[in-house]
């Protein structure tokens, strides 16, 4: 067994027992949020020993005290068994709830977070998620050092003249934080640096190749889609969230043009902004991209979920990104019907008709895509000189693509081509056979 697949092992092992506290659900949506934290809850392999939904209508702990109370006879009758919210918890709420009901409690971000501890592989992936923990955990912590210091007597701590007590804790804690996150940032900015060079170099030795980026909400496909193109097994495609973490860059050969495909960790709705921040540096690879594949599950169970995880993708997109060539993906489409498709098709072109949308199975036919990546070849440009030939001029129409002419004592033609390794000696085989003298220059 080797190491990876004794991670495999070792992450099927539950990691713990818990209560799961829903939000009431009063919309589709919510219905949407509490399947997608059930299925966080699995992907972190925590097992579930109850559920329960409350109402959200109390600032202080988040839900009302009755509930609070309710909980903490649960607790007393069981051992080891901790809380997971699913929703977002203050700081405030947070340390609150821990001394009612003195249990250890873990809010979507966090769990979020500690599925991104577990997937991280590369240093730099292990860096993002540290730094967003240390900004997720700060608050926290500083609201603990002050509620001990409090208790303590010693809130103040602090005197003025020369027998002064010394540095205030909280001074302290929030100097150490400020240096470790700086510490970090540092660090990311020599791996982004490192990574824009390799960039620049890739880009020099392939500067008429093809760079795409596949994106999309988690789950959708994106890794499946990867090793298809690739035709390799470089990525993992278990089906649990936030699979992939690390950015990968395959490459594959399209006849004479080379095709680079990066995969990139996946969306997901209500991202905390410092997660989103800590992970720019790498979401920005697809800045790179010429093309953008938006991948979306067409196998969804409904529309409205579809279009849900789309419009998250897309806005989420939009604030790292700027606008640029980007095509629809619907993939899994192999498990739904034909009539399912157009519907689902339909969908796409009225919500966003600025995007061109394709079909595909990423498991069984992903030739729509490659012929999508196919359209975006760089063409390159040529100034064909040639002696007067009606029959030769109609095969350069054909073949490629005319741009300007002009017909003296020799015969000019601008055009460009996409396959440049293939189509010029093409021509010049079709020169030869008809006995003609050409001179091609590059422009």
């Amino acid at each position: 067994m080797n190491i990876l697949q004794q991670m495999e092992a070792d992450l099927m092992e539950p990691r713990g027992e818990c209560i799961l506290i829903l939000p009431y659900p009063d919309t589709k949506h919510d219905l949407f949020l509490n399947n997608e934290m059930r299925l966080l809850v699995k992907s972190s392999n925590y097992r579930i020993l109850e559920e329960v939904q409350y109402r959200i209508n109390n600032t202080k702990y988040l839900f009302s005290t009755s509930r609070i109370i309710e909980l903490k006879s649960k607790l007393d009758d069981l051992e080891d068994i901790f809380l997971i919210v699913g929703s977002h918890l203050t700081a405030k709420q947070h340390i609150n709830l821990e001394k009612k009901l003195e249990c250890l409690i873990i809010d979507k971000f966090e769990l979020v977070l500690e599925i991104f501890a577990l997937r991280a592989m590369t240093e730099e992936a292990k860096i993002q998620i540290q730094l967003a923990q240390l900004k997720y955990e700060s608050p926290r912590q500083r609201l603990r050092l002050m509620n001990r210091l409090s208790v303590e007597g010693a809130w103040h701590t602090e005197r003025a003249g020369f027998w002064g007590t010394g540095e205030n804790p909280l001074h302290e804690f929030d100097a150490g934080t400020k240096k470790r996150e700086a510490h970090l940032k540092g660090k990311l900015l020599a791996l982004k640096q490192r990574r824009e060079e390799r960039r620049m170099i890739r880009k020099r030795y392939h500067h008429d190749s093809v760079y795409v980026s596949i994106v999309g909400y988690t789950s959708a496909g994106k890794s499946t889609l990867l090793n298809s193109l690739t035709n390799t097994q470089a990525a993992s495609v278990n089906s649990r969230l936030f699979e992939t973490l690390d950015t990968r860059i395959r490459s594959f050969q399209l006849d004479d043009l080379k095709v680079f495909v990066t995969d990139t960790v996946g969306f997901i709705e209500d991202l905390p902004t410092f997660l989103i921040d800590s992970f720019r540096s790498t979401l920005e690879e697809s800045l790179a991209a010429d093309i953008i594949l938006v991948i979306i599950d067409g196998s969804e169970p409904s529309l409205d979920l579809i279009l849900q995880k789309l419009t998250v993708t897309i806005n989420t997109l939009n604030e790292i990104i700027p606008q640029n060539n980007r095509l629809l993906v619907l993939n899994k489409i192999d498990l739904i019907s034909t009539n399912q498709l157009e519907t689902r098709q339909k969908l796409l072109r009225e919500h966003f008709p600025e995007y061109k949308i394709i079909s595909i199975s990423a498991e069984e036919n992903v030739k729509p895509v490659i012929k999508a990546i196919e359209a975006f070849r760089p063409q390159k440009r040529y100034l064909l000189k040639y002696t007067p030939n009606h029959i030769f001029r109609s095969f350069c129409h054909e073949f490629t693509t005319v741009e300007e002419e002009s017909f003296e004592d020799q015969w000019l033609m601008i055009f460009s081509i996409r396959k440049p390794t293939y189509g010029l000696e093409f021509i010049k085989r079709k020169s030869e056979v008809l006995n003609i003298t050409l001179e091609i220059q590059e422009l």
